[in-house]
């Protein structure tokens, strides 16, 4: 699954501030693993307020695919880049995985240009979670759908029209 949080250039520097009041003392960054359900309803509450779209892509696998969590990712990675270009979005930030898996991105970026599955104009770089708060709002949405796959749903319901949810 991948997500990723739209939002106007003018309204970019209000959300990165929104969510960076929202981190907890001494916290590097809002991570949905790091925290309990109280916490979620709060970040989710924060995201949900902010003038901010989200697309969602979530690769669906039957039982006996064979497919690799890597293969996964580079299918989900292929179609949200698809989506945002049809959107008009130019530029994309991906949270940084580490130098070989950045290049894996670009690799799979450069590509899509050769083949023309992605016009080059579309930009993606990577940064580490903890340097943009945009990155962290993603991590949410991406939390909130997970948990509504498994009968917890109220993050999610917070957020549902404002979710483009794409599944492959």
């Amino acid at each position: 699954m991948l997500a990723a949080a739209i939002c106007r250039a003018e309204n970019v520097e209000t959300a990165r501030a929104a969510m960076s009041e929202a981190s907890l003392k001494g916290q590097r960054k809002i991570h949905w693993r790091d925290d309990n359900d109280k916490r979620h309803r709060a970040v989710i509450e924060v995201v949900a307020g902010l003038q901010v779209e989200h697309l969602v892509v979530v690769r669906s696998r039957p039982t006996n695919s064979a497919d690799s969590p890597e293969r996964r990712r580079r299918k989900c990675l292929e179609r949200i880049l698809f989506e945002l270009t049809s959107m008009d979005v130019g530029h994309a930030i991906m949270e940084s995985r580490g130098p070989a898996d950045d290049r894996r991105d670009r690799a799979m970026l450069d590509h899509l240009r050769r083949t023309r599955a992605l016009p080059a104009t579309i930009r993606l770089d990577h940064a580490p979670g903890p340097s943009d708060p945009m990155l962290w709002i993603a991590d949410a949405v991406c939390g909130a759908v997970s948990e509504s796959r498994w009968d917890n749903a109220f993050c999610y319901e917070q957020l549902a029209g404002k979710i483009e949810l794409v599944e492959i």
